[in-house]
């Protein structure tokens, strides 16, 4: 009896603190006083922006191209990953834009966000991001959930949009971005890639029209013929290297190049046979820039004058390539004496010889495909240092203006810009590689398959997808990839 006196007084005692607990205010004793209380808009985008950067130097497109390949660790260079998963992007830079739209234009905090830059330019920024990381996305994966995504319990299963459907809901974003700039406002506080600048915005946003519309040529003609020349007419668009649009980094750890960080105690990626041999078999002056002579060997079969390139030697694309220093590296200014060394993202070179296919295809673009590609080529060259001497040289001798020969330049221009170069490889099928004979599945992809949770968590809708557009592996074409 005294023990259930004991533990019922106890169990009264408890009671009364929990219901205690529940009435007292404690203010704000549990705040961080050195945290934000509410999303901020200029933190959010500066969190979204630094995407940018990993998009632009993703491996994935970069060893499928067979631009560089991997030392003595081969994966992606033997096609070994066979599925991949998009998650991060929705719940990290994509939720931070949707976040930056909804707080600029909810009546109830459009006040507070107009702190950070006017709000058209700020819901602008946004789109015109959310529109080049889906483009990124849907040109890896094909469809994707999108008008149902981002409803939390409303759409727990979200349903995917073709990717018919995913461009033309970024042609949409990127006009209605582009209509809501205004470059005589405040831009967005929090911009590290143009500091709140505009009329840089516009170009960008241009940059990804010219993009997008070629990228579906081969599907929609007449839509991509249009918005190609839509950008044309504006005026704004690349014209020269001084107006590349670059991701730059600061040299602290938490701000610095990922090709840097991934060479500071490790040197897992050097530069391809097929990279270096183009080079050389076309005796292109690029091949000095874009790689270092290798340390412990050098090419038996040099070609060009002097046998300048015989300290240039391609790795063989998935071999188990152990001894690295006797292949040649990427640039040392990027992965070893620079972390703050750019990287590109739109370049006057892409979109010179975008231009040039453009015009071969009869496109109301200004300029001849001769005068374009020549143009490309340069900028291509004078942007990496090459002598003005030796990119004469090279245009007397690569004269022929076909759409192989655009797709060949394009190739060579897009170096380490990886995913550009793997779209653009398969929707013109230029240069010829050959497959890593060393890959179980002899097979270049030409897609990402998808995560299994994908499958796991929405069946009903990845099967729809699935039987649109084709078996979930490797090896389906998306579908702007018709040739």
């Amino acid at each position: 009896m005294n023990n259930i006196l004991k533990k019922t007084i106890l169990l009264l005692c408890v009671s009364f603190f929990y219901i205690s607990c529940d009435t007292v205010d404690f203010g704000d004793t549990n705040d961080n006083p050195n945290g934000p209380t509410a999303a901020v808009t200029s933190q959010l985008l500066t969190q979204a922006q630094k995407t940018v950067s990993t998009i632009g130097t993703s491996l994935t497109g970069t060893l499928f191209t067979q631009q560089i390949t991997e030392g003595q660790y081969p994966g992606q260079s033997r096609y070994a990953t066979l599925t991949y998963s998009y998650n991060s992007y929705y719940t990290g830079a994509i939720q931070n834009l949707n976040e930056i739209i909804k707080l600029n234009t909810d009546p109830e905090t459009v006040g507070e966000a107009e702190a950070f830059g006017n709000t058209n330019n700020q819901i602008a920024t946004a789109k015109i991001l959310r529109a080049f990381i889906l483009q990124f996305m849907t040109d890896s994966w094909g469809g994707l959930p999108w008008t149902e995504a981002f409803q939390g319990i409303d759409f727990p299963q979200p349903k995917f949009n073709t990717q018919e459907e995913l461009y033309t809901i970024m042609f949409d974003e990127v006009e209605e971005a582009i209509s809501l700039i205004t470059t005589t406002s405040t831009g967005p506080v929090g911009d590290i890639i143009f500091e709140g600048d505009m009329s840089r915005w516009l170009v960008f946003a241009n940059s990804l029209k010219m993009t997008l519309a070629l990228r579906i040529s081969d599907v929609n003609p007449t839509l991509a013929q249009t918005k190609f020349e839509e950008v044309i007419t504006s005026g704004n668009y690349i014209k020269s290297n001084d107006e590349n649009i670059e991701y730059n980094y600061t040299s602290d750890d938490a701000g610095d190049s990922p090709w840097h960080d991934r060479f500071k105690t490790r040197e897992d990626y050097i530069m391809s046979e097929a990279m270096v041999g183009f080079l050389r078999e076309n005796l292109d002056p690029r091949l000095f820039k874009y790689g270092e002579p290798a340390r412990d060997s050098i090419f038996p079969n040099p070609v060009f004058p002097d046998d300048a390139d015989a300290g240039y030697v391609g790795a063989p694309d998935g071999n188990v390539n152990g001894n690295v220093p006797s292949y040649s590296f990427p640039p040392s200014e990027i992965i070893y004496d620079d972390n703050t060394f750019p990287t590109p993202i739109y370049t006057s070179a892409q979109v010179k010889l975008s231009m040039a296919e453009a015009a071969l295809r009869g496109w109301n673009v200004g300029e001849t495909a001769e005068t374009l590609f020549s143009e490309g080529i340069t900028d291509s060259m004078t942007y990496w240092g090459v002598d003005e001497a030796d990119i004469t040289s090279y245009l007397s001798n690569h004269t022929s203006v076909t759409i192989s020969d655009i797709a060949y330049e394009k190739y060579i221009a897009l170096y380490l810009n990886g995913q550009e170069a793997w779209s653009e490889w398969r929707r013109l099928d230029a240069p010829t590689l050959t497959p890593s004979e060393y890959a179980a599945d002899p097979r270049i992809p030409v897609r990402l398959a998808y995560d299994s949770s994908v499958q796991d968590n929405n069946s009903e809708n990845y099967n729809t997808i699935i039987s649109l557009q084709g078996t979930d592996n490797l090896h389906t074409k998306l579908w702007w990839d018709v040739n």
